[in-house]
């Protein structure tokens, strides 16, 4: 059972990356204190800190010389500074309301510390370079080039929330079906002076009064006039605008048109693009509406990442690493709905490119669960439990944003959630008949990687699938096959030569015909060899190790596997920008002579490993 610690715990970073004896240790451990409004809960240069303190609930504000440095809430830490230099805390802090805190021993922290090194790492180098810059902002003039590079952002910089418009005379029922389809928290109201009706409004002069929405018009609740500023404005005096009116919202102008909607949260993303940002404001998330905003603003970071340098295959782990947290705090959110914990352990798993950490965007969800179907139970079959915690998983993350998997790997089909037992009778099917539907699903699936649960669970599945395996090379052979089938038809690099001249706007199926041989072919030589990795590149370390792969041939796939991945990643965005669902149909002619040189070379080599594979695994097979 998941105790109300541990599960807090498990739902906040770093703790939820602690294996889960480690966390269930630590829940034992901690110690809950209350502090009123206005109670400080240690003062800056009083003695050494015993305690590391993780806000449960309420908020709490770190002060140094008197000013406020830092405004912290629900799931995060604070006091590590002292904890880690054994000196006296360099700020205090102070409950601005009632505020609950967990506090963890010192001796604990210290050995969770020298033990773990994600943990280490988030705690001395992330949040302690945060603290320090933090601690500079009072000390340094604010044109420091960082905090400047944001203030002297123009408003149209920022990605803007398209505005909501209707009529006086239209209802708030119809403003909040309006609102709840387009994702807005606000809407204009035209008329001879231009109103706003906000989710507030509705709640407080509506919900909280039991009136009618459909016999309510907008003219009745709304404010009126619309605080704006002009798009070419500077952040900075938009913060100040919305700082002197006590509102959390501004509307945007062009040449006295409204052109979108800038909101705080807008602001706070745009200063902070980052995973640690991002990883807050996942585990703030109240529900799929929160998530879907933020999960929003992925796409936006990508673009920028990419264009300032990020390889495809880093910026690939990012977006895997956000998607991990939203599936968190999405399975906390569905346990809330369904009002009871899972009866009995469970490992939730991501599976295909999520579980390689080599997402591009807008991937398709491929997602399985399997739960422990010995454990004793006084009554009750789990698969009912499990049945409706899937599918509520599953409605939670297409409500985010995350388009579901067209062939149904999800959760919420009975074939994807299962008993233990009962996977390992699956896979046991699946290795009798190596046939394409088969291997194809487990080439699927054994790239899963735990994301939620018990662990050992997860690994007690690749456990069994190698010992599996080893009984069973002619499974492997065909794996391998799928690999080397995976030729475009007409010869590839002549169809690219022939549609670089002309109007012929066909695309190529990078994926298809590019990545996916490499990434299928590298997975099946490791299942082969008994490589526990699931990244590609490591796979591809590690068969070199192996001697199954020639070092040049590794070499050349690496680099073509980053470029593949970098040129889709690059066409997604730019489909992304011109209001396109992203796909994997890329065109040469879009590309300069040397990318298309490049293109023609990764191809190549993509031909190559797949003679390779025909030459040393498949050749004696039937086709």
């Amino acid at each position: 059972m998941i105790r109300d610690v541990e599960g807090f715990l498990r739902s906040h970073h770093p703790f939820s990356r602690l294996p889960e004896r480690a966390l269930e240790a630590l829940s034992f451990h901690i110690l809950i204190r209350v502090y009123r409004e206005g109670e400080y809960i240690f003062k800056e240069g009083t003695r050494p800190l015993e305690y590391l303190y993780i806000i449960r609930k309420g908020e709490v504000v770190l002060e140094l010389g008197g000013s406020e440095i830092d405004h912290l809430s629900e799931g995060e830490s604070f006091g590590y500074p002292s904890l880690i230099s054994g000196n006296p805390p360099n700020s205090s802090a102070k409950a601005v309301k009632d505020t609950i805190l967990y506090l963890v021993p010192k001796e604990i922290f210290l050995q969770l510390i020298d033990k773990y090194e994600e943990f280490e790492h988030y705690f001395t180098v992330n949040l302690a370079r945060k603290l320090s810059a933090t601690v500079k902002l009072l000390r340094v003039p604010p044109q420091t080039k960082s905090l400047e590079s944001f203030l002297t952002m123009r408003v149209k910089d920022i990605r803007l929330t398209p505005p909501v418009i209707l009529r006086k005379g239209d209802t708030v029922l119809r403003a909040s079906v309006e609102m709840t389809e387009k994702g807005a928290s606000s809407v204009l109201v035209e008329g001879k002076e231009l109103g706003i009706v906000t989710e507030r409004d509705i709640i407080k002069k509506i919900v909280s009064k039991k009136l009618d929405p459909s016999s309510v018009r907008l003219a009745e609740i709304m404010s009126s006039p619309v605080i704006g500023v002009e798009e070419n404005d500077f952040i900075f005096d938009a913060i100040i605008r919305m700082v002197r009116e006590n509102i959390r919202r501004v509307a945007v102008f062009r040449d006295g048109k409204v052109v979108g909607i800038l909101e705080d949260k807008d602001i706070i993303l745009a200063e902070s693009r980052n995973l640690i940002a991002f990883a807050k404001e996942i585990e703030r998330a109240r529900d799929a509406d929160d998530l879907r905003y933020i999960y929003s603003r992925v796409d936006e970071m990508i673009a920028i990442l990419l264009s300032e340098g990020l390889s495809a295959l880093q910026i690939g782990k990012l977006i895997s690493e956000i998607n991990d947290r939203i599936i968190v705090r999405t399975v906390y959110l569905a346990i809330e709905s369904i009002g009871r914990e899972p009866p009995v352990p469970m490992t939730l798993m991501v599976l295909g490119s999520e579980g390689r950490k080599e997402q591009t965007l807008k991937t398709d969800q491929d997602n399985a669960l399997a739960y422990d179907d010995a454990y004793p139970l006084l009554e009750g079959d789990p698969a009912f439990y499990f049945e409706s915690f899937g599918k509520r998983i599953i409605e939670l993350l297409t409500d985010t944003g995350f388009p579901p998997c067209p062939g149904n790997v999800m959760v919420s089909s009975r074939e994807w959630n299962m008993g233990i037992s009962e996977w390992k009778s699956r896979i046991r099917k699946w290795f009798l008949r190596p046939e394409p539907e088969n291997t194809l699903e487990v080439g699927i699936f054994f790239d899963f990687r735990n994301v939620f649960g018990d662990e050992t669970m997860t690994e007690e599945l690749r456990d069994f699938i190698f010992s599996e395996l080893s009984k069973n090379d002619l499974f492997i052979s065909y794996m391998l096959l799928d690999a080397v089938r995976m030729r475009h038809s007409g010869g590839l690099i002549g169809w690219i030569l022939s549609r670089l001249e002309g109007s012929e706007r066909e695309g190529i199926d990078i994926k298809k015909f590019g990545i996916f041989p490499i990434t299928h072919g590298i997975r099946a030589l490791s299942l082969r060899e008994g490589i526990r990795e699931t990244e590609t590149v490591e796979r591809i370390r590690t068969l070199v190790e192996k001697n199954i792969l020639p070092e040049d041939l590794a070499e050349d796939l690496r680099e073509s596997f980053s470029f593949l991945q970098s040129i889709r990643l690059r066409h997604q965005v730019d489909q992304i920008k011109e209001g396109k669902d992203p796909d994997n149909l890329i065109n040469p002619g879009d590309f300069t002579r040397l990318e298309r040189e490049l293109l023609k070379d990764s191809l190549k080599v993509v031909r190559n490993f797949q003679d390779f594979i025909e030459r040393r695994y498949t050749s004696h097979l039937p086709r």
